[in-house]
């Protein structure tokens, strides 16, 4: 089940359960109305309905939660399968807080590929690109190349800086490392951190390496677009 954001309810019944969804097809992959059949409530917990897609016809199963009283849920409304749009990625905050400009960018990529806009969404990726590798560049290398300014980026950014601040934070004189020294002083709130740090590390270290190994393999394997005008005579 995927959440469906209120703001894509576009009409309403007069029961406030939603008459009209406006989303991007999980099916043609296209931006689309979703028209809602009779709800059926269950035991006053959730009601079910499909919705039917108004471009492919093919349906959508919405679920949407109640409140103990039989009132819709705020933020309860969910679909199966999964509307073909992407959600922001986890942490989108830092990206706003380093650079408003850049946020809006991969806003508007994150737009125009939830509106099957690929081109245009593919076309933003890479000015993001591009720009996020200037704001981590110095001055003088801002007009370099997206490649020449992604290869530049090991030279300029201190990518082993994560790597030691944890170091410190486990250090016998550290925040972490004193309490290692007595377990039974380590409270729920410590052990969240301590558990949020590893996971975070277990990411920089393993996550993103193997990540990015599988997607350079589908990279590899994805079929290349013909340019217009080059098609087979």
């Amino acid at each position: 089940m995927q959440l469906v954001h209120d703001a894509l309810v576009q009409s309403r019944f007069s029961n406030t359960f939603p008459r009209t969804v406006e989303m991007l097809c999980p099916h043609c992959l296209k931006e689309a109305v979703f028209e809602a059949r009779p709800w059926q409530e269950h035991g006053r917990q959730l009601a079910a309905s499909d919705l039917e897609c108004t471009r492919c016809e093919r349906t959508v199963l919405f679920v949407q939660l109640l409140d103990t009283d039989g009132t819709n849920q705020a933020g309860g409304l969910y679909c199966h399968p999964g509307f073909g749009g992407r959600e922001p990625m986890a942490g989108v905050e830092h990206l706003h807080a380093m650079s408003a400009p850049l946020a809006r960018s991969y806003e508007s990529a994150l737009k125009l590929y939830n509106h099957a806009e690929w081109g245009a969404s593919s076309l933003i990726v890479r000015h993001l690109l591009g720009g996020l590798a200037a704001r981590m560049l110095t001055d003088e290398k801002a007009e370099l190349s997206l490649t020449r300014k992604l290869e530049a980026l090991p030279n300029d950014v201190d990518l082993s800086r994560p790597l030691q601040d944890i170091a410190q934070l486990l250090a016998p004189s550290g925040t972490f490392g004193r309490q290692f020294e007595d377990e039974t002083t380590i409270d729920k709130a410590n052990a969240d951190l301590l558990l949020e740090l590893a996971e975070q590390l277990i990411t920089y270290l393993v996550v993103l390496p193997g990540t990015m190994a599988d997607l350079k393999a589908r990279i590899a394997t994805a079929p290349v677009p013909l340019r217009r005008g080059s098609g087979a005579a």
